[in-house]
């Protein structure tokens, strides 16, 4: 069986009091409230991962293909593995690059 979270619990996580925003954020973040006698709750995996889709989305952006080990890394807490990506972000930097062999020199 899938682990559940209720609505009630989900308030603190994302900064919410009531149950009505908390749906609503669950509704714009795309994870399904699902109901029974016990009450409202989502699956604790569709909720972590809506949870998380900033930090990936940033870190994608940010390190190309390498994102899934910077997210696991993030994940298991170790910070000097994320010391390590962070020094090799520069090879991944997106900026202008001037074709001109003035506009090289400036920079």
């Amino acid at each position: 069986m899938l682990n559940r979270i209720y609505i009630k619990e989900i308030g603190p996580r994302i900064n919410r009091r009531s149950p009505e925003t908390i749906k609503r954020w669950c509704s714009e973040s795309n994870v399904y409230v699902h109901k029974d006698c016990s009450g409202e709750f989502v699956y604790k995996n569709d909720f972590e991962l809506a949870h998380d889709m900033p930090l990936i989305l940033r870190l994608k952006n940010t390190h190309g293909d390498n994102w899934r080990k910077v997210y696991d890394a993030y994940l298991k807490n170790e910070l000097p593995n994320l010391v390590a990506f962070k020094e090799d972000v520069s090879k991944y930097k997106r900026g202008y690059q001037p074709k001109g062999n003035i506009g090289k020199k400036l920079i």
